[in-house]
């Protein structure tokens, strides 16, 4: 079931008392990395886990199998005991439409069309429904406590749901708040029917871009989810990355103007490396030194700022098409960023003040 102060008020958490904090998360999909040698370092709180709609469920009429690979190459279920053995709590984000729950390419598709990147047809919410209703039921037969559900990742990137727009052409109106939506609601009811208590993480917006024909700035979705929506949790998820446009500061300013939204902000991406998200790096030292100097002075920014609560690296091993991880490969050097994110779980309570910066960051 929901929790009771959604259910009961649904209204943002104007009296709980904020403060300066920042705990630590991890968005890792290897479960081998998570429980490793690196992640038992980090000793992140939260650990992300994805599951792959489109990767569980082949068919219409298939059971849910979670051992499929799914996210990387890697089950849900496995991410989720690996959540578990590294002793963090997991926060679980669904996407990836199924061939046969997609809608018909409308509107103005990405460069390169993505069926399981189109909204689920109004048919087959019911389906995700199920699939939301199976994962708590995989999740308690494992005797894991999942507490935070996201109906969605990115949902403002048409790479992960589309369309966005109506039509390609410039100031066509943002449209990909309507599934989003849609899918929130499905989560809610599912949640509601559930035993237990859980909580709906809103968001986990992409990165902050001026509008563009796929993507729906955080200005434009925030401002067109209808209000039942926007007050169904009192976490909103925001990806930022070093180097990326303020998007926390933006969501703040919209969610401020209503008085049920949520009051906590999760940055559940973020990381530094590339000068830009999915650009190639420099190799050099010097260059990496600096990157984990600008991540500190962003999480130095969050820490004071009382709506954020947790930072969330993304990876441990380092994408090659997202290059902002700790390490190139598993048992490879670490970069200078992994020494500062274990400084910063190093501290005994996410209320204690910021690490001194590490000697592999300085310049």
């Amino acid at each position: 079931m929901l929790t009771a102060a959604v259910l009961l008020s649904g209204c943002g958490e104007e009296g709980r008392e904020p403060s300066a904090s920042l705990a630590v998360g991890l968005t890792e999909f290897s479960p081998a990395a998570l429980t490793g040698p690196l992640g038992r370092a980090l000793r992140p709180r939260y650990a992300r886990v994805y599951v792959l709609w489109s990767g569980v469920q082949r068919s219409a009429s298939a059971r849910l199998d979670w051992d499929a690979p799914g996210t990387a190459g890697f089950g849900v279920r496995e991410q989720l005991r690996a959540a578990r053995d590294a002793g963090a709590e997991p926060v679980v984000t669904f996407y990836s439409t199924p061939a046969w729950a997609a809608q018909p390419a409308v509107g103005c598709e990405p460069p390169r069309p993505n069926v399981n990147a189109r909204a689920p047809r109004a048919d087959r919410l019911p389906a995700y429904r199920a699939l939301v209703t199976g994962f708590l039921a995989m999740a308690r037969a494992e005797g894991v406590r999942v507490r935070y559900l996201s109906a969605w990742n990115e949902p403002n990137s048409g790479l992960f749901l589309a369309p966005q727009r109506g039509t390609c052409a410039p100031g066509s109106p943002s449209v990909g708040y309507a599934p989003y939506a849609a899918l929130v609601r499905e989560l809610r009811a599912a949640l509601e029917a559930a035993p237990g208590e859980q909580e709906i993480v809103l968001g986990e917006t992409s990165s902050p871009f001026e509008p563009r024909p796929n993507i729906s700035s955080a200005t434009e979705f925030v401002e067109r989810l209808p209000r039942d929506v926007l007050c169904a949790g009192h976490v909103w998820a925001q990806h930022q990355y070093a180097g990326d446009a303020d998007g926390v500061t933006e969501v703040e300013g919209l969610l401020r103007r209503v008085p049920c939204a949520p009051r906590r902000l999760w940055v559940t991406e973020t990381g530094a490396g590339a000068r830009r998200p999915g650009a190639a790096i420099s190799r050099s030292a010097v260059r990496r030194r600096a990157a984990c100097r600008e991540l500190d002075a962003l999480m130095r920014r969050w820490y004071r700022d009382p709506w954020v609560e947790v930072a969330f690296q993304y990876t441990l091993r380092e994408d090659p098409n997202f290059p902002v991880g700790l390490a190139a490969v598993a048992g490879a050097p670490t970069f200078p960023t992994f020494a500062l994110w274990r400084a910063w779980a190093a501290r005994e309570r996410p209320t204690d003040p910021p690490p001194p910066l590490p000697a592999a960051c300085r310049a």
